[in-house]
């Protein structure tokens, strides 16, 4: 006997496939951004960063919009080259990413960090994120909106919940007609 597929079958497998590619979408870097550590990774314009690039072999070199200068990853440990980079005094406040280009591999890593500006002291966001005139000045996370990471979070979190409704209501449905 052959097994008759609903509109409600088609319409789960619909959402499922439209949530997948949401939610890749949302950030296709944000699978690769572990790849390179920038610590810290907030800073001011003017201050220092120290750059680690995982599994990138021997020689790498980082570039970054708000870098004053390229900079040549030698240091760290073997395969996780690692340097320090200065960000220009003039850099605007908000995210920029980092490129690393592993020498020899022709392999090509990135990561991320933040510029932020002379608003407040860095809490991680908590109570007193806004204290010392932040409120006024605003913040880089405020004005670039959510980070790709938090969009794919909740596109995978909406998936979850239109996989479970969908779900619930077959299972109605199968009830109310006896076959389940």
């Amino acid at each position: 006997m052959a097994r008759r597929t609903g509109v409600l079958g088609r319409w789960i497998g619909a959402v499922a496939a439209a949530a997948a590619v949401a939610a890749g979408a949302a950030s296709p870097a944000a699978a690769l951004q572990d790849d390179v550590e920038v610590s810290p990774a907030r800073v001011e314009p003017g201050g220092g960063v120290e750059i680690t690039a995982h599994d990138c072999g021997g020689t790498a070199i980082a570039k970054s919009e708000a870098f004053q200068d390229d900079v040549e990853l030698t240091g760290g440990s073997e395969g996780d080259p690692a340097g320090s980079a200065k960000v220009a005094a003039a850099a605007e406040p908000r995210s920029y990413v980092v490129e690393v280009e592993c020498e020899g591999t022709g392999v090509t890593l990135y990561g991320s960090y933040e510029v932020v500006g002379d608003g407040g002291p860095d809490t991680g966001g908590g109570g007193l994120a806004l204290a010392g005139g932040a409120a006024e000045h605003g913040t880089a996370a405020a004005a670039d909106g959510p980070s790709g990471t938090a969009v794919a979070a909740w596109g995978a979190g909406c998936a979850a919940l239109l996989a479970g409704t969908a779900g619930l209501a077959l299972v109605r449905r199968r009830r109310a007609a006896g076959r389940g």
